[in-house]
């Protein structure tokens, strides 16, 4: 008889973060569920229970993989610029395109930003940490150079960006239709604005 090998602590991590990475890209988060985990993972629910201890550990797992996506997603758009403006407006109009192309992973993020939100998984927090990073280098490189106001703080400029990308991409999203029946404004047109107002109000 053959002996199944004993598989170790980080292949159940894999295995169990693979069957929710599935069930969120199927159901979406609002109809997540451990047991839908489980089920897909063929894992005892004590063993699952062993690694995570609630829905939110879990999902803080997933959520580091969307946030290395998005990552890479403004590192490719910031690369076709030199122009640090256009680096900013990049980031803008890639977080957009992430939205359209990664919708469950989009819904993921701002799922994880709610106020109750205190899970310390390092992954989360490290990817979290890298993307600010990013953008504040792009700021301060910009200030450098005389393309953004040298009197603004980086991490405020981010964080304002961040805010306010986030509030614009959700606000085209769930009104689109609207705006484009009674406006004749497209989601594109809308980004672009937005792009155009926060950029300007960095400039020199």
């Amino acid at each position: 008889m053959r002996v199944r090998k004993r598989e170790s602590p980080e292949q159940r991590k894999s295995q169990i973060i693979a069957a929710a990475d599935h069930v969120l890209l199927n159901v979406g988060i609002d109809r997540f569920t451990i047991d839908q985990v489980i089920e897909k993972a063929g894992i005892a629910k004590g063993t699952v229970y062993r690694y995570y201890k609630n829905k939110d550990e879990m999902l803080a797992e997933l959520v580091a993989k969307a946030l290395q996506l998005l990552h890479e997603t403004f590192v490719e758009a910031t690369n076709k610029t030199p122009s640090y403006i256009d680096k900013i407006k990049a980031i803008c109009h890639s977080h957009y395109d992430y939205t359209k192309t990664y919708p469950a992973y989009s819904d993921l993020i701002s799922y994880m930003e709610r106020p109750e939100f205190d899970i310390h998984v390092q992954g989360y927090i490290n990817i979290s940490y890298a993307i600010t990073d990013f953008v504040v280098t792009i700021v301060r490189e910009g200030q450098q150079a005389g393309e953004i106001k040298k009197d603004l703080d980086p991490h405020l400029v981010t964080y304002i960006a961040w805010a306010t990308n986030v509030g614009v991409v959700q606000f085209v999203e769930s009104k689109k239709h609207m705006l484009k029946n009674h406006h004749e404004i497209s989601t594109e047109q809308m980004v672009d604005a937005f792009a155009d107002m926060i950029t300007l109000g960095i400039k020199p």
